[in-house]
C-alpha cells in the first residue's frame, strides 16, 4: 500500500495499452497505488494507445483543466485503392482546418454534427510492403473523432478506414516522462521496499500539467480563501499581464498552488478596483 501523502494529490501520465478502455486503466491505477478515488482526462478509444493522464486523490477535482483543447496522434490509415504521395497529401489538405463531423455511432456524447479544427494533417510513409498503407500524423481539436475522419476522406477518394491510433500528445503533455502500467506496479512494489524515489518520480502535482495564466494572492487572504471565501481586491498580490476580464486564472500563494478561478480584474486596473478581484472556482489547497 502507497503512503496517503503519495497518492491524495497527484497525476501520471499512462501509457495506454490498446485492448482497455480509459476507465479501466484508471481503476488499475487506483487500485494499484490504494488510492480512494482516481480519473483520467481526454478518454482513448479501447484499442488507441497512448498519452492519458490519470490523476488521483484530489487532483481529480482539476481534470477538466488538465484536459488540452487540441491532441496530438500518429496512425495509420487505408486507402481502398492505392495511391500516391500527391494524391495522399492533397486529399491530407482538403481535410485540414475547420470541418464538420458528427460522432461515430460507439461514442457515448450526442450525434449530432460538431465544428471541429484540424491544425495540421501530415503524410509520414507510405508503407512500401503494401502502399494502401500511409502513416499520418495529426493535431486536433479535443472531440475529435480521428475514425470518422479517416472514413470521412475515404467517402471521396473510393473508400479508407483507420487501422492503428496513437495518442502522442494532450496539449502540451507528451510521451516524454509516459509511464506502462508495469511500470507503475513495479514502482509501487519498490515504494513498498524502500525504494520511494521511483514512484515519487512519476506522480506529479496536478498544477504542472494546467496551462494557464497565474494570479498570486497575499498570504493574508491565504486562509479566509482555502476556506472558500472569494478573492477581494485586497488579498491580491499581482496578476498576470497578459490576462484578461473574465478568463482562468490558476491561483498561487508565493509557490503553493491554490485553486483556479476567473479573474474580475487585470493587473492593470488593480489599484483601482474594488470588491471581488478573482472568482473561484475550484479550491484545492
Amino acid at each position: 500500500m502507497v503512503s496517503d501523502a503519495l497518492v491524495d494529490n497527484a497525476v501520471i501520465i499512462i501509457d495506454k495499452p490498446p485492448g482497455l478502455t480509459s476507465h479501466e486503466v484508471t481503476t488499475l491505477v487506483k487500485k494499484i497505488t490504494g488510492s480512494k478515488r482516481a480519473g483520467h482526462a481526454g478518454t482513448l478509444d479501447p484499442e488507441v494507445s497512448g498519452v492519458l493522464p490519470v490523476a488521483i486523490g484530489r487532483a481529480t477535482k482539476l481534470l477538466r483543466y488538465i484536459a488540452a483543447k487540441d491532441k496530438t496522434y500518429v496512425g495509420i490509415i487505408k486507402f481502398k485503392n492505392i495511391m500516391g504521395k500527391e494524391e495522399i497529401e492533397a486529399l491530407f489538405k482538403r481535410f485540414t482546418g475547420e470541418l464538420t463531423q458528427t460522432p461515430p455511432k460507439i461514442s457515448a456524447v450526442r450525434k449530432v454534427p460538431r465544428r471541429r479544427t484540424i491544425h495540421y494533417l501530415k503524410l509520414l510513409e507510405i508503407s512500401e510492403a503494401n502502399p494502401r498503407l500511409a502513416l499520418f500524423e495529426t493535431k486536433v481539436d479535443a472531440g475529435t473523432y480521428i475514425r470518422t475522419l479517416c472514413e470521412d476522406m475515404g467517402k471521396t477518394c473510393g473508400g479508407a478506414r483507420m487501422e492503428e491510433l496513437r495518442r502522442t500528445a494532450v496539449g502540451r503533455i507528451t510521451e516524454d516522462g509516459i509511464h506502462t502500467m508495469q511500470e507503475l506496479t513495479d514502482a509501487v512494489w519498490f515504494n513498498g521496499h524502500g525504494k520511494k524515489d521511483l514512484l515519487s518520480s512519476m506522480l506529479k502535482p496536478p498544477e504542472m500539467f494546467i496551462d494557464l495564466p497565474k494570479a498570486w494572492i497575499k498570504e493574508s487572504a491565504l486562509a479566509s480563501v482555502l476556506s472558500g471565501a472569494q478573492v477581494m481586491v485586497p488579498g491580491v498580490e499581482s496578476i498576470d499581464g497578459k490576462v484578461s476580464e473574465n478568463e482562468k486564472v490558476a491561483i498561487y500563494c508565493k509557490d503553493k498552488f491554490v485553486g483556479i478561478g476567473i479573474a474580475m480584474t487585470t493587473n492593470e486596473k488593480l489599484k483601482d478596483a474594488r470588491g471581488v478581484a478573482i472568482r473561484l472556482e475550484r479550491i484545492q489547497g
